[in-house]
Protein backbone atom coordinates (compact mmCIF):
# COMPACT_ATOMS: atom_id res chain seq x y z
CA UNK A 1 0.00 0.00 0.00
CA UNK A 2 1.12 3.36 -1.19
CA UNK A 3 3.16 5.02 2.18
CA UNK A 4 2.68 8.52 3.78
CA UNK A 5 5.06 11.32 2.97
CA UNK A 6 6.59 12.80 5.50
CA UNK A 7 6.05 16.74 6.14
CA UNK A 8 10.05 17.32 5.84
CA UNK A 9 9.75 16.42 2.34
CA UNK A 10 7.36 18.86 0.90
CA UNK A 11 5.49 17.82 -2.19
CA UNK A 12 5.76 20.78 -5.16
CA UNK A 13 1.95 19.99 -5.87
CA UNK A 14 -0.96 17.89 -3.81
CA UNK A 15 -3.27 16.65 -6.31
CA UNK A 16 -6.92 16.01 -4.95
CA UNK A 17 -8.53 12.98 -6.26
CA UNK A 18 -7.37 10.70 -9.03
CA UNK A 19 -10.46 10.60 -11.34
CA UNK A 20 -9.32 12.49 -14.94
CA UNK A 21 -8.77 15.64 -13.95
CA UNK A 22 -6.59 14.79 -10.98
CA UNK A 23 -4.93 11.93 -12.49
CA UNK A 24 -4.40 14.08 -15.93
CA UNK A 25 -2.80 17.09 -14.04
CA UNK A 26 -0.36 14.40 -11.65
CA UNK A 27 0.65 13.23 -15.17
CA UNK A 28 1.70 16.43 -16.80
CA UNK A 29 3.28 17.97 -13.63
CA UNK A 30 5.32 14.69 -13.01
CA UNK A 31 6.57 15.18 -16.62
CA UNK A 32 7.82 18.50 -16.14
CA UNK A 33 9.77 17.11 -12.96
CA UNK A 34 7.59 18.22 -10.03
CA UNK A 35 7.14 16.19 -7.15
CA UNK A 36 3.21 15.18 -6.96
CA UNK A 37 1.51 13.02 -4.45
CA UNK A 38 -1.96 12.08 -5.43
CA UNK A 39 -4.45 11.81 -2.22
CA UNK A 40 -7.03 8.94 -3.29
CA UNK A 41 -9.79 8.51 -0.51
CA UNK A 42 -10.97 4.84 -2.34
CA UNK A 43 -8.42 2.58 -3.20
CA UNK A 44 -7.90 1.71 -7.06
CA UNK A 45 -9.87 0.80 -8.94
CA UNK A 46 -12.97 1.70 -7.75
CA UNK A 47 -16.39 2.00 -8.99
CA UNK A 48 -17.50 5.87 -10.12
CA UNK A 49 -21.25 6.53 -10.83
CA UNK A 50 -20.82 7.99 -14.35
CA UNK A 51 -21.74 7.06 -18.10
CA UNK A 52 -18.43 6.60 -19.15
CA UNK A 53 -18.76 7.89 -22.49
CA UNK A 54 -15.46 9.46 -23.62
CA UNK A 55 -15.94 12.29 -26.34
CA UNK A 56 -13.25 12.25 -29.41
CA UNK A 57 -12.59 15.92 -27.61
CA UNK A 58 -11.20 14.37 -24.32
CA UNK A 59 -9.40 11.59 -26.18
CA UNK A 60 -7.49 13.29 -28.17
CA UNK A 61 -6.69 15.25 -25.02
CA UNK A 62 -5.47 12.39 -23.31
CA UNK A 63 -2.37 11.04 -24.53
CA UNK A 64 -2.06 7.63 -22.80
CA UNK A 65 -3.12 4.27 -24.35
CA UNK A 66 -6.38 3.13 -23.09
CA UNK A 67 -5.98 -0.48 -23.82
CA UNK A 68 -8.77 -2.53 -22.42
CA UNK A 69 -10.39 0.47 -20.70
CA UNK A 70 -12.23 1.43 -23.90
CA UNK A 71 -15.01 -1.20 -23.50
CA UNK A 72 -16.69 -0.53 -27.28
CA UNK A 73 -16.82 2.13 -29.95
CA UNK A 74 -19.86 3.88 -31.42
CA UNK A 75 -19.43 5.55 -33.98
CA UNK A 76 -23.52 6.20 -33.93
CA UNK A 77 -25.49 8.27 -31.70
CA UNK A 78 -29.01 8.10 -31.78
CA UNK A 79 -31.10 11.31 -30.44
CA UNK A 80 -34.86 10.54 -30.12
CA UNK A 81 -37.60 13.10 -28.87
CA UNK A 82 -39.85 9.79 -28.49
CA UNK A 83 -43.36 11.87 -27.62
CA UNK A 84 -42.98 13.98 -31.00
CA UNK A 85 -41.85 10.70 -32.93
CA UNK A 86 -39.06 12.25 -34.11
CA UNK A 87 -35.53 10.52 -34.82
CA UNK A 88 -31.95 11.54 -35.84
CA UNK A 89 -28.39 9.39 -36.57
CA UNK A 90 -25.12 11.10 -36.45
CA UNK A 91 -22.35 8.89 -37.70
CA UNK A 92 -18.89 9.60 -38.15
CA UNK A 93 -15.95 7.67 -38.91
CA UNK A 94 -14.07 8.26 -35.76
CA UNK A 95 -15.92 7.16 -33.01
CA UNK A 96 -18.51 9.60 -31.17
CA UNK A 97 -18.71 8.07 -27.94
CA UNK A 98 -15.89 5.49 -26.44
CA UNK A 99 -17.38 3.74 -23.92
CA UNK A 100 -15.26 3.02 -20.66
CA UNK A 101 -16.06 1.90 -17.61
CA UNK A 102 -14.40 4.75 -14.79
CA UNK A 103 -13.02 2.34 -12.79
CA UNK A 104 -11.08 1.24 -15.18
CA UNK A 105 -10.05 4.43 -17.12
CA UNK A 106 -9.12 6.42 -14.00
CA UNK A 107 -6.99 3.61 -13.02
CA UNK A 108 -5.47 3.80 -16.59
CA UNK A 109 -4.97 6.99 -16.21
CA UNK A 110 -3.62 7.06 -13.05
CA UNK A 111 -0.78 4.38 -13.14
CA UNK A 112 0.06 6.68 -16.24
CA UNK A 113 0.95 9.38 -13.78
CA UNK A 114 2.69 7.01 -11.37
CA UNK A 115 4.73 5.33 -13.82
CA UNK A 116 5.73 9.32 -14.55
CA UNK A 117 6.92 9.86 -10.78
CA UNK A 118 3.89 11.24 -8.78
CA UNK A 119 3.25 9.19 -5.93
CA UNK A 120 -0.01 7.74 -4.64
CA UNK A 121 -1.33 8.21 -1.20
CA UNK A 122 -4.73 5.96 -0.93
CA UNK A 123 -6.77 5.52 1.23
CA UNK A 124 -6.48 9.11 1.74
CA UNK A 125 -8.98 11.76 3.01
CA UNK A 126 -8.75 15.49 3.26
CA UNK A 127 -10.17 16.73 6.37
CA UNK A 128 -8.42 20.80 6.52
CA UNK A 129 -6.21 22.77 4.95
CA UNK A 130 -3.90 25.55 6.52
CA UNK A 131 -1.57 28.03 4.56
CA UNK A 132 1.67 29.41 5.54
CA UNK A 133 3.72 32.25 3.38
CA UNK A 134 5.39 29.24 1.53
CA UNK A 135 3.31 26.24 1.38
CA UNK A 136 0.12 24.17 1.99
CA UNK A 137 -0.39 21.83 4.94
CA UNK A 138 -3.14 19.18 4.16
CA UNK A 139 -4.32 17.38 7.12
CA UNK A 140 -5.67 14.07 5.99
CA UNK A 141 -6.68 10.78 7.18
CA UNK A 142 -3.05 9.33 6.45
CA UNK A 143 -1.19 12.28 7.88
CA UNK A 144 -0.13 15.98 7.05
CA UNK A 145 0.65 16.61 3.40
CA UNK A 146 2.69 19.61 2.81
CA UNK A 147 3.06 20.94 -0.84
CA UNK A 148 3.48 24.32 -2.14
CA UNK A 149 0.21 24.12 -4.52
CA UNK A 150 -3.00 21.70 -4.33
CA UNK A 151 -5.37 20.78 -6.65
CA UNK A 152 -8.80 20.02 -5.69
CA UNK A 153 -9.89 17.22 -8.22
CA UNK A 154 -12.26 15.43 -6.00
CA UNK A 155 -15.61 16.02 -7.56
CA UNK A 156 -18.79 17.94 -7.07
CA UNK A 157 -18.41 17.56 -3.25
CA UNK A 158 -14.86 18.49 -3.28
CA UNK A 159 -13.57 18.58 0.43
CA UNK A 160 -10.30 20.45 -0.51
CA UNK A 161 -12.53 23.37 -2.12
CA UNK A 162 -14.70 23.43 0.99
CA UNK A 163 -11.47 23.11 2.95
CA UNK A 164 -10.00 26.30 0.98
CA UNK A 165 -12.67 28.26 1.56
CA UNK A 166 -15.07 27.89 -1.17
CA UNK A 167 -18.54 26.95 -0.71
CA UNK A 168 -21.19 24.40 -1.91
CA UNK A 169 -21.84 24.59 -6.02
CA UNK A 170 -25.67 25.26 -5.44
CA UNK A 171 -25.55 24.14 -9.72
CA UNK A 172 -26.04 20.22 -9.54
CA UNK A 173 -28.35 18.23 -11.36
CA UNK A 174 -29.04 14.91 -10.21
CA UNK A 175 -28.43 11.54 -12.06
CA UNK A 176 -29.19 7.88 -11.21
CA UNK A 177 -28.07 4.75 -13.52
CA UNK A 178 -28.45 1.35 -14.10
CA UNK A 179 -25.89 -1.33 -15.29
CA UNK A 180 -27.75 -4.04 -15.96
CA UNK A 181 -26.85 -7.50 -17.53
CA UNK A 182 -28.68 -8.76 -20.37
CA UNK A 183 -29.17 -11.65 -22.51
CA UNK A 184 -27.26 -11.30 -25.47
CA UNK A 185 -30.53 -10.84 -27.70
CA UNK A 186 -31.51 -7.77 -25.55
CA UNK A 187 -27.62 -6.99 -25.64
CA UNK A 188 -27.75 -6.58 -29.80
CA UNK A 189 -30.91 -4.12 -29.79
CA UNK A 190 -28.91 -1.59 -28.38
CA UNK A 191 -24.98 -2.57 -29.35
CA UNK A 192 -24.50 -0.53 -32.50
CA UNK A 193 -24.79 3.42 -30.65
CA UNK A 194 -24.91 5.95 -28.00
CA UNK A 195 -28.54 6.62 -27.63
CA UNK A 196 -30.31 9.77 -25.53
CA UNK A 197 -33.67 10.54 -25.67
CA UNK A 198 -36.03 13.27 -24.53
CA UNK A 199 -39.51 12.99 -23.52
CA UNK A 200 -38.74 10.67 -21.15
CA UNK A 201 -37.47 13.00 -18.00
CA UNK A 202 -39.01 16.27 -16.78
CA UNK A 203 -36.36 18.64 -17.63
CA UNK A 204 -33.50 16.28 -18.56
CA UNK A 205 -33.23 12.99 -20.61
CA UNK A 206 -32.19 9.22 -20.51
CA UNK A 207 -29.30 7.27 -22.06
CA UNK A 208 -28.26 3.58 -22.82
CA UNK A 209 -24.65 3.25 -23.72
CA UNK A 210 -23.78 -0.51 -24.67
CA UNK A 211 -20.13 -1.21 -22.93
CA UNK A 212 -19.32 -4.91 -22.85
CA UNK A 213 -20.87 -8.28 -24.66
CA UNK A 214 -24.19 -8.19 -22.25
CA UNK A 215 -24.03 -4.85 -20.23
CA UNK A 216 -25.65 -1.79 -20.92
CA UNK A 217 -25.60 1.28 -18.85
CA UNK A 218 -28.84 2.99 -18.63
CA UNK A 219 -29.86 6.06 -16.92
CA UNK A 220 -31.61 9.73 -16.60
CA UNK A 221 -30.98 13.25 -15.21
CA UNK A 222 -32.59 16.06 -15.01
CA UNK A 223 -31.58 19.69 -13.82
CA UNK A 224 -34.53 20.62 -11.15
CA UNK A 225 -33.52 20.27 -7.89
CA UNK A 226 -34.19 18.32 -5.41
CA UNK A 227 -34.65 14.84 -7.56
CA UNK A 228 -38.34 14.32 -6.87
CA UNK A 229 -39.87 11.59 -9.05
CA UNK A 230 -36.31 10.38 -10.56
CA UNK A 231 -36.38 7.22 -9.69
CA UNK A 232 -39.39 6.51 -11.07
CA UNK A 233 -39.32 8.03 -14.23
CA UNK A 234 -36.11 5.59 -14.84
CA UNK A 235 -38.21 2.53 -14.29
CA UNK A 236 -40.80 4.01 -16.77
CA UNK A 237 -37.94 4.41 -19.29
CA UNK A 238 -36.18 0.70 -18.52
CA UNK A 239 -40.20 -0.29 -19.46
CA UNK A 240 -40.44 1.92 -22.12
CA UNK A 241 -37.50 0.04 -24.04
CA UNK A 242 -37.91 -3.36 -22.51
CA UNK A 243 -35.24 -3.43 -20.06
CA UNK A 244 -37.15 -4.38 -17.12
CA UNK A 245 -35.80 -7.56 -17.43
CA UNK A 246 -32.47 -7.95 -16.56
CA UNK A 247 -29.88 -10.56 -15.49
CA UNK A 248 -28.36 -8.11 -12.81
CA UNK A 249 -29.01 -4.84 -12.00
CA UNK A 250 -27.41 -2.23 -10.12
CA UNK A 251 -28.24 1.43 -9.73
CA UNK A 252 -26.41 4.63 -8.51
CA UNK A 253 -26.92 8.03 -7.81
CA UNK A 254 -24.73 10.48 -8.74
CA UNK A 255 -24.68 14.61 -9.37
CA UNK A 256 -23.62 16.40 -12.11
CA UNK A 257 -22.14 20.13 -11.82
CA UNK A 258 -23.70 21.70 -14.62
CA UNK A 259 -22.20 25.21 -14.07
CA UNK A 260 -18.99 26.73 -13.06
CA UNK A 261 -18.50 28.31 -8.97
CA UNK A 262 -19.07 31.63 -9.19
CA UNK A 263 -15.68 32.27 -7.37
CA UNK A 264 -12.77 32.36 -8.76
CA UNK A 265 -11.25 28.48 -9.32
CA UNK A 266 -7.86 29.73 -8.69
CA UNK A 267 -6.91 31.69 -5.15
CA UNK A 268 -4.02 31.50 -2.50
CA UNK A 269 -2.43 28.35 -4.29
CA UNK A 270 -5.45 25.81 -4.52
CA UNK A 271 -6.67 25.47 -8.08
CA UNK A 272 -10.01 23.73 -8.53
CA UNK A 273 -9.93 21.66 -11.95
CA UNK A 274 -13.07 19.00 -13.43
CA UNK A 275 -16.36 19.09 -11.13
CA UNK A 276 -14.65 20.75 -8.04
CA UNK A 277 -15.00 23.32 -10.63
CA UNK A 278 -18.30 22.80 -11.82
CA UNK A 279 -17.18 22.33 -15.57
CA UNK A 280 -19.65 19.40 -16.75
CA UNK A 281 -21.27 20.61 -20.12
CA UNK A 282 -24.84 21.36 -19.79
CA UNK A 283 -26.38 20.34 -22.82
CA UNK A 284 -24.56 16.84 -22.34
CA UNK A 285 -24.04 16.60 -18.69
CA UNK A 286 -20.49 15.42 -19.85
CA UNK A 287 -17.77 16.45 -17.80
CA UNK A 288 -14.28 14.05 -18.91
CA UNK A 289 -13.58 16.42 -21.50
CA UNK A 290 -13.32 19.32 -19.51
CA UNK A 291 -11.99 17.62 -16.46
CA UNK A 292 -8.96 16.52 -18.80
CA UNK A 293 -8.65 19.99 -20.14
CA UNK A 294 -8.92 22.09 -16.97
CA UNK A 295 -6.59 18.99 -15.23
CA UNK A 296 -4.34 20.03 -18.17
CA UNK A 297 -4.57 23.77 -17.97
CA UNK A 298 -3.69 23.51 -14.12
CA UNK A 299 -0.66 21.85 -14.29
CA UNK A 300 0.58 24.10 -17.39
CA UNK A 301 -0.04 27.29 -14.85
CA UNK A 302 1.65 25.77 -12.04
CA UNK A 303 4.79 24.11 -14.15
CA UNK A 304 5.02 28.00 -15.72
CA UNK A 305 4.87 30.31 -12.67
CA UNK A 306 5.84 28.26 -10.18
CA UNK A 307 7.89 30.29 -7.91
CA UNK A 308 4.84 33.01 -8.54
CA UNK A 309 1.52 31.85 -6.68
CA UNK A 310 0.02 35.33 -8.36
CA UNK A 311 1.35 34.17 -11.86
CA UNK A 312 0.10 30.81 -11.33
CA UNK A 313 -3.94 31.86 -10.14
CA UNK A 314 -3.56 34.15 -13.10
CA UNK A 315 -2.59 32.23 -15.95
CA UNK A 316 -4.82 29.51 -15.53
CA UNK A 317 -8.13 31.54 -14.24
CA UNK A 318 -7.21 33.01 -17.72
CA UNK A 319 -6.88 29.86 -19.87
CA UNK A 320 -9.97 28.17 -18.39
CA UNK A 321 -11.49 31.32 -19.07
CA UNK A 322 -10.77 31.32 -22.44
CA UNK A 323 -11.15 27.73 -23.39
CA UNK A 324 -13.75 26.44 -21.24
CA UNK A 325 -15.96 29.08 -19.40
CA UNK A 326 -17.04 31.14 -22.65
CA UNK A 327 -18.17 28.01 -24.09
CA UNK A 328 -20.66 27.03 -21.25
CA UNK A 329 -22.08 30.08 -21.26
CA UNK A 330 -22.95 29.47 -25.00
CA UNK A 331 -24.32 25.80 -23.76
CA UNK A 332 -26.17 26.82 -20.56
CA UNK A 333 -28.27 29.01 -22.95
CA UNK A 334 -29.01 26.00 -25.05
CA UNK A 335 -29.63 23.48 -22.58
CA UNK A 336 -32.21 26.18 -21.55
CA UNK A 337 -33.88 25.50 -24.54
CA UNK A 338 -33.57 22.01 -24.80
CA UNK A 339 -34.75 21.01 -21.22
CA UNK A 340 -36.50 24.06 -19.71
CA UNK A 341 -39.42 24.59 -23.24
CA UNK A 342 -40.40 20.91 -24.06
CA UNK A 343 -42.87 22.28 -26.74
CA UNK A 344 -40.29 24.85 -27.86
CA UNK A 345 -37.74 21.89 -28.13
CA UNK A 346 -39.90 20.23 -30.16
CA UNK A 347 -40.67 22.72 -32.94
CA UNK A 348 -37.31 23.76 -32.95
CA UNK A 349 -35.73 20.00 -33.60
CA UNK A 350 -38.99 19.73 -36.26
CA UNK A 351 -37.27 22.69 -38.34
CA UNK A 352 -33.62 21.85 -37.62
CA UNK A 353 -33.19 18.79 -35.50
CA UNK A 354 -30.91 16.95 -38.43
CA UNK A 355 -28.43 20.21 -38.11
CA UNK A 356 -28.74 20.70 -34.29
CA UNK A 357 -27.52 16.96 -34.17
CA UNK A 358 -24.54 17.49 -36.65
CA UNK A 359 -23.60 20.83 -34.97
CA UNK A 360 -23.82 18.96 -31.63
CA UNK A 361 -21.79 15.76 -32.93
CA UNK A 362 -19.16 18.12 -34.39
CA UNK A 363 -18.84 19.49 -30.75
CA UNK A 364 -18.47 16.73 -28.81
CA UNK A 365 -15.84 15.69 -31.59
CA UNK A 366 -14.31 18.68 -30.68
CA UNK A 367 -13.91 20.03 -34.21
CA UNK A 368 -16.16 23.19 -32.86
CA UNK A 369 -17.37 24.86 -29.28
CA UNK A 370 -20.83 25.84 -28.60
CA UNK A 371 -19.84 29.66 -29.35
CA UNK A 372 -18.58 28.63 -32.77
CA UNK A 373 -21.89 27.57 -33.50
CA UNK A 374 -22.89 31.10 -33.93
CA UNK A 375 -19.93 32.28 -35.79
CA UNK A 376 -19.96 28.91 -37.77
CA UNK A 377 -16.07 28.80 -37.04
CA UNK A 378 -13.25 26.44 -36.41
CA UNK A 379 -12.67 25.80 -33.03
CA UNK A 380 -8.65 26.44 -32.43
CA UNK A 381 -6.34 23.88 -30.41
CA UNK A 382 -6.07 25.20 -26.20
CA UNK A 383 -4.01 27.47 -25.14
CA UNK A 384 -1.44 26.21 -22.50
CA UNK A 385 -2.23 22.60 -23.62
CA UNK A 386 0.90 20.88 -26.40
Amino acid sequence: MPGVPTPSRPFDVAVVGAGPAGAVCALHLARQGLRVAVLEKSVPPRYKACGGGLTPRARHLLDVDLGGAAERLCHVVELNLLDAGLAFRVERDEPLVTMTMRADLDARLLQAAVDAGAELVTPCTVRALERDNRRLELTTSRGTVAARYAVAADGAASATARAAGWGPNPHEAPALESELRVSPEVYDRFAGSARFDFDTVARGYAWVFPKRPGHLSVGCGSIRRPARGLKGELERYLGRLGLDAFRHREDHGFVIPVAPRSARLARDRVLLAGDAAGLADPVTCEGISHAVLSGRLAAAAVAEGFDDPIAVESLYGQRVAAEILGDLRVARGLARLLYGFPRLRRLVFRVAGRRLSEAVADVVSGRRGYADLLTRTNRRPPAGVS
